[in-house]
This record gives structure tokens, C-alpha cells and sequence, in this order.
């Protein structure tokens, strides 16, 4: 007997993903570029799948997200935030810094941690990227050249629903006029012109 949340052993599953990987690899209709051109040529190629079969790959296996909501949600927490948030910052004492973390560890508990000034900027630096590379938030179809017409492409080939641009905010005497039928601006003389309220500049001067 094993325990209900068991699946397989996991070197059992790390080969069984590696098999197949490899095997729909074979399959696929792959075109090399560049300093990969030399793959073009089977011989290469199949050495190359020669070197990916005798490694012993790694494969770490969770419960699936419920939805594409929550796989949204979940990256967002990491491609759409800084390296440290304020609200995690307790306080700056003679060249140490104190911050909030959680230890998963531990049961997820918050606890406070203290370290040099010299040590917290090593730290944050380390999520600072290097020249060259581009953060996913301005990757791809994310980017800004483009990227209304490309997001609306991306939800049309995905039949995701569009949702309705809301309407723009309608005045009081807007209001009043749809609901009552009467357009309060008018000039009660006339009934011709209509009054606008000046602004207190217009007013002063």
C-alpha cells in the first residue's frame, strides 16, 4: 500500500517523460538556424537525441491549476512584480535591513529576517537583468510595438470572449433627461439656449 497522494516513483517518472519528449521530438517538423544549422543533418541530429537519452532527466509533478484563470494568476506573481514589495520592508537600522518572508519550510510562516545594507542590495540586484534580456511582461505579444493588435488576434484565435468597452459616465442632467424626458438645461425663457455652469476661474474673472 503507499500513500493516497502517490503517483509513481519519480526517477519511474522522469524516464517515462523523457521517452516521450524525445520520441514526439522525433516527430515534429524542426527547422535549425544559425549555430544550430549543423542539426539540420539527421546524422547530428540523432546524435544529439543519442546525448538527451543517457541523461537522467528531472521532472517535478504537482496537482494541475483548476483553470487558465489561476495559471494566469500564479505567473502573475512573478512576471508582474519587483523583487521586493514595500509592504514587506520592516525597517532600516544602522546599515541592516530588516524585510517579511514567508518560510514554506516551516509550514508557511511569516517571519522576519535581518541582514546588512551591503547584503540587501546584493540580493536585489541578483533580479536586475542583464543587458540583452527583456522581461516576459514586454516579450513576445506582450510588447508595446503592436501589442493591442496582437492581444486581439491572440483572443480571437482563442474564442475568448470580449468583454464590452463600458460607457462613458453620463452627467446628472443626462441622467435626468433619460429618465424623465426633460432636458433641465434649457433656458426656461427661450427654450432655445442652454445654460452651462462656469468654472470658478471663469467666474472669478
Amino acid at each position: 500500500p503507499s500513500k493516497k497522494k502517490f503517483f509513481i516513483p519519480v526517477k519511474v517518472l522522469s524516464r517515462k517523460f523523457r521517452g516521450k519528449f524525445l520520441a514526439y521530438l522525433k516527430q515534429a517538423e524542426l527547422q535549425f538556424f544559425g549555430t544550430t544549422a549543423d542539426l539540420q543533418h539527421p546524422a547530428s541530429f540523432q546524435r544529439l537525441l543519442t546525448t538527451l537519452y543517457r541523461k537522467e532527466w528531472v521532472v517535478y509533478s504537482k496537482p494541475p491549476f483548476k483553470n487558465a484563470g489561476c495559471v494566469v494568476e500564479y505567473l502573475g506573481r512573478y512576471t508582474h512584480r519587483v523583487a521586493i514589495s514595500n509592504a514587506r520592508m520592516m525597517k532600516l537600522e544602522e546599515d541592516h535591513v530588516t524585510f517579511k518572508w514567508r518560510d514554506y519550510k516551516d509550514d508557511n510562516k511569516p517571519k522576519e529576517m535581518t541582514v546588512t545594507a551591503d547584503e540587501f542590495i546584493r540580493r536585489f540586484l541578483i533580479h536586475v537583468l542583464p543587458p540583452g534580456f527583456t522581461r516576459i511582461r514586454h516579450y513576445g505579444f506582450l510588447s508595446p510595438r503592436g501589442k493591442a493588435t496582437r492581444l486581439k488576434l491572440c483572443k480571437k484565435l482563442t474564442r475568448t470572449p470580449v468583454p464590452a468597452l463600458p460607457q462613458p459616465k453620463r452627467t446628472t442632467l443626462e441622467l435626468l433627461q433619460q429618465i424623465l424626458g426633460q432636458d433641465f438645461a434649457c433656458c426656461p425663457c427661450c427654450r432655445v439656449g442652454h445654460m452651462s455652469r462656469a468654472s470658478p476661474a471663469e467666474q472669478t474673472a
